[in-house]
């Protein structure tokens, strides 16, 4: 089944290939787009509540710091009044709809993984690119540079200091670098994809208001 899946979304890759004209390298970047768009609603609530839950959080800042001071002798003690303030608070940690959200966007987003990464590319070119089997410096650093757009145009943090979100930014281009260190260009190019998705969730996120819940 599996298999099945990998091989149907490397079907999908050639016949966007063929409506780009022939090029491989578009039919990656168009199915890495629609896959990633067609998890937008799903991955965007998720977002949401993230971000909710952060602002309680920001919140709740001083009851938390006064109970680790209170209960600062007692871990078990601290551990159980501070859960019970962060269910009065409706944050949870392990929510039903984040489990479903990793149920359903692991399998997706590996097989499309699968598919680009299994040798996809040997001698075709695209755009500067040589060889799309092959590493590219320009369209690594291209493509870490996009992952910095997500906490770029995001919403800002919490306790609204600059430090959080240059952490973002400095951590999401590194472990872009650190995954497409040795990765194909056609690897490369359907992170690029996600990555400017990510982007587009991260404004989308950045531009609406918390739900009045996350702030009261």
């Amino acid at each position: 089944m599996w298999s099945g899946f990998v091989e149907l979304i490397r079907a999908a890759i050639f016949a966007a290939a063929h409506l780009c004209a022939g090029s491989l390298g578009g039919g990656i970047v168009c199915v890495s787009l629609a896959v990633r768009l067609a998890l937008l609603p799903l991955t965007l609530r998720l977002a949401r509540q993230a971000r909710d839950d952060q602002a309680r959080l920001a919140e709740l800042r001083p009851a938390l710091e006064a109970l680790r001071q209170r209960h600062a002798a007692d871990p078990a003690r601290l551990l159980r009044e501070t859960q019970a303030l962060h269910a009065a608070h409706g944050i949870h940690p392990l929510r039903p709809t984040g489990l479903v959200g990793l149920a359903v966007q692991l399998p997706v987003l590996g097989a499309l993984f699968s598919a680009v990464r299994a040798g996809l590319g040997a001698r075709v070119r695209f755009l500067w690119i040589a060889e799309l089997r092959r590493p590219d410096p320009l369209l690594l650093v291209a493509v870490a540079l996009l992952a910095v757009l997500a906490p770029l145009v995001g919403p800002a943090p919490a306790n609204g200091g600059t430090a959080p979100r240059i952490a973002l930014m400095i951590t999401a281009a590194l472990a872009t670098l650190a995954f497409l260190w040795s990765a194909s260009s056609a690897v490369a190019l359907s992170a690029g994809a996600g990555a400017l998705v990510s982007a587009l969730q991260s404004w989308l996120v950045g531009r609406d208001r918390p739900r009045p819940e996350a702030r009261a």
